[in-house]
């Protein structure tokens, strides 16, 4: 009797494996890749590169991720922008299946989308030499009381029309960054600017877009369109710092010998472009070059901050109660171009 259960209990074991090595079916990893690639084309009508595949286990659970980005980036500047970029995780289950998919694409879909959205009014007031950049978060309301959760969804244009439409239930939240490859050298184009930010401003209010809103204008000397840029970026941030006092702050520098050296070679450079070839190299920057650590940092001439009264509540709350204690949150609606203020960056390093 003893042996009947053995073989039995071998009948069985062997019939688990048969039916675990057939649910797997050959390669996993593909088998992954096909089921994601499958669910991402269903769902954005688009093909997608799906590679770093491996897992990830969270309270017990593991289950597969993977990183995606539009095919339509291969070959492009944006295949390696980590801007384009999502996690997508495939639900691991028994015996080797694969459960469902879920993916933050939608993320990357409503920046992509906000910033097709704006880029031609921006073009209008700014140049065409800048680069935007958004973050973009669509919030509703579900209850009498005001409460908003965040909905992780796409399509700008429709969540836009429901905030126009019941902005007492509706918010976007947008954090946009202008870039303006145009460096200010004298009072008057400082002057310009502040109306062109005024100017911008008045257009997010109109559409909607200005009630939870962070805006930084960022103006960056051309010469970093040069090609020479990234050889020198590179001297730069290996260089052994100095420490300066510039308008009474101490900042740390790069050696004066290197920066007129890198002054003097892009500008030559630049003076030998035409409008065309700046703007190819404009756009071969990466959006995730685009920040104080990468390219602000040492490049930006000046900085132009907007802040709405609602993001100051929600994310400055001190400079808020401050604001409001000394009754100046009155300029944070920005009803008069003296209220927009560019200030100076200390680091700046070219001459």
């Amino acid at each position: 009797m003893r042996q009947y259960k053995k073989i039995i209990l071998l009948l069985v074991l062997i019939c688990l494996v048969s039916l675990t090595t057939a649910c797997v079916g050959g390669n996993k990893t593909e088998r992954i890749r096909k089921k994601i690639k499958n669910y991402l084309y269903e769902k954005y009508g688009e093909e997608f590169v799906v590679d770093r595949i491996g897992t990830q286990t969270i309270d017990g659970r593991t289950n597969y991720v993977a990183r995606i980005y539009p095919k339509s980036k291969v070959g492009k500047n944006g295949e390696r922008d980590s801007y384009y970029s999502s996690k997508v995780g495939l639900e691991k289950k028994a015996f080797g299946r694969l459960g469902k998919v879920g993916s933050g694409y939608d993320m990357v879909k409503m920046k992509m989308q906000a910033e097709e959205y704006l880029m031609p009014k921006a073009k209008e007031i700014f140049g065409k030499r800048i680069l935007l950049k958004p973050e973009v978060k669509y919030k509703r309301s579900t209850k009498e009381v005001e409460h908003y959760s965040w909905k992780i969804v796409s399509g700008f244009k429709k969540m836009l029309g429901k905030v126009k439409s019941n902005p007492e239930k509706h918010r976007i939240e947008l954090e946009l960054y202008v870039y303006v490859f145009d460096r200010l050298e004298d009072k008057a184009e400082k002057e310009e600017r502040q109306k062109d930010i005024f100017e911008f401003v008045q257009y997010l209010k109109d559409e909607s877009l200005f009630e939870c809103l962070e805006m930084g204008v960022i103006f960056i000397d051309e010469r970093v369109l040069a090609d020479s840029y990234d050889k020198y970026s590179r001297k730069i941030y290996y260089s052994d710092k100095v420490e300066k006092v510039v308008q009474g702050e101490r900042v740390e520098l790069p050696p004066m010998k290197l920066r007129k050296e890198i002054s003097k070679e892009l500008q030559q450079e630049v003076n030998q472009m035409n409008e065309k070839e700046l703007l190819v190299n404009m756009k071969e920057i990466k959006k995730e070059e685009l920040s104080y650590k990468s390219l602000d940092k040492y490049y930006a001439t000046h900085y132009g901050y907007i802040y709405s009264v609602e993001i100051l509540k929600e994310k400055y709350n001190s400079s808020y109660e401050k604001y409001k204690e000394n009754k100046t949150l009155e300029h944070y609606y920005y009803k008069d171009q003296s209220e927009v203020k560019i200030g100076r960056n200390l680091e700046y390093i070219l001459d």
